[in-house]
């Protein structure tokens, strides 16, 4: 029959207490599956504790004994912690009622590495997307512009021409030449009004943001409200030179938007998203990673789209200073590099605020020492 004094020492198992026997049955398990050295002593501690915890009957030295061992095995197994354990097990206990079978049973890296994927590839679809329309529109105002450049030389050569063939009727290279340029010139023409055609279609591909204008002046066209017949060959009047203007003009405005702002900010999502799947298959490699790493993961991720972003906004400034290889680089580019590495963004700020700092000072010196001369 037990005394008072010894049902004194008896203590309660707590909420605390067995989840840490469990913890710590993880801790030993993975100890033992990777080979670690553990003293015997201490894995008979926690083997008892077990026992202890389900018969409910602590003594305040085994639970004293459980906590030294539990301590000992956690800095063994350093860097894995019971947290890193636990993301990288299935749930022990399975979810009930009828919305269990929309709930995910598998370990929370699993479920982490599963969803950063899918928010990758999206993003990287999005990106893709953007990336070949911002292609489609750059190609066809370039065709416009280098057909409207040699429509200019090509006029300018003709007044030329004109000139010779007044002076010399029978000059019938001068001659040739000419109906050769007028040729080309219609050729050239009709490429450029198929271009402009194109662009305004892929203008209408953003519908009541950028072809709004574009449509009001393509309907006065169609209710013949165009008659204007004065100007020189292949002029189609006032409102066709108007609608081709606005075309050109948005589309200008729209690829300066996509190449400036929202391509810089999704490479460097996208980047963002690099870093952190490389991340995750170290830790998992590791088994460093923890629920606080979805935290630090998320972070990084808006910290990537920040950098994207701030590389668009200050690529004319980074452009103009020397930074090696990176000077090589697109910005694009430069904006994936800087959502993969936010180091390095901060890197180039830092130097080209020192460049600035420095540029001020000299010139706060030279003023000094103008002062002081005078």
């Amino acid at each position: 029959m037990e005394t008072k004094e010894s049902n004194s020492q008896k203590t309660k198992s707590t909420i605390m207490l067995k989840n840490a026997v469990i913890d710590a049955e993880r801790l030993l398990a993975y100890a033992a599956e990777f080979g670690i050295k553990v003293s015997e002593k201490h894995i008979k501690s926690i083997v008892e504790s077990k026992n202890r915890e389900q018969t409910n009957n602590w003594t305040e030295k085994e639970e004293i004994d459980f906590w030294i061992a539990f301590q000992t095995l956690s800095k063994i197994v350093q860097p894995v912690s019971v947290d890193s354990i636990r993301a990288s097990s299935e749930p022990l206990e399975k979810a009930k009622g009828f919305w269990s079978i929309f709930k995910s049973k598998k370990s929370i890296i699993k479920r982490s590495v599963r969803w950063y994927t899918i928010f990758a590839l999206i993003s990287m679809l999005i990106m893709i997307a953007l990336q070949v329309y911002s292609i489609i529109g750059t190609s066809l105002l370039t065709k416009i512009t280098q057909g409207n450049e040699r429509m200019l030389e090509i006029e300018k050569r003709m007044q030329a021409l004109v000139l010779i063939t007044s002076s010399n009727v029978n000059d019938r290279t001068a001659m040739m030449e000419q109906n050769s340029l007028e040729i080309e010139n219609g050729e050239k023409a009709n490429e450029v009004d198929s271009g402009i055609q194109l662009l305004a279609d892929w203008l209408n591909f953003t519908y009541n943001i950028w072809s709004r204008e574009y449509n009001k002046i393509n309907e006065s066209v169609a209710s013949g409200n165009n008659q204007t017949t004065d100007g020189p060959p292949n002029f189609t009047g006032a409102v066709a030179s108007n609608q081709n203007i606005v075309v050109i003009q948005q589309a200008k405005s729209l690829l300066i938007i996509l190449n400036q702002y929202i391509l810089p900010l999704l490479y460097g999502l996208f980047g963002g998203f690099a870093f952190v799947l490389r991340s995750i298959s170290a830790e998992t490699k590791n088994m460093t990673f923890t629920p606080a790493s979805n935290i630090k993961f998320g972070l990084r991720i808006h910290l990537g789209a920040l950098a994207g972003l701030v590389v668009g906004f200050l690529w004319g400034d980074f452009d103009s200073k020397s930074f090696g290889i990176i000077n090589s680089l697109s910005p694009l580019a430069v904006a994936f590099l800087a959502g993969y590495s936010v180091e390095f963004l901060f890197k180039s700020l830092d130097s080209l605020i020192g460049t600035t700092d420095k540029k001020v000072n000299t010139e706060t010196v030279i003023v000094k020492e103008e002062k002081t001369n005078e």
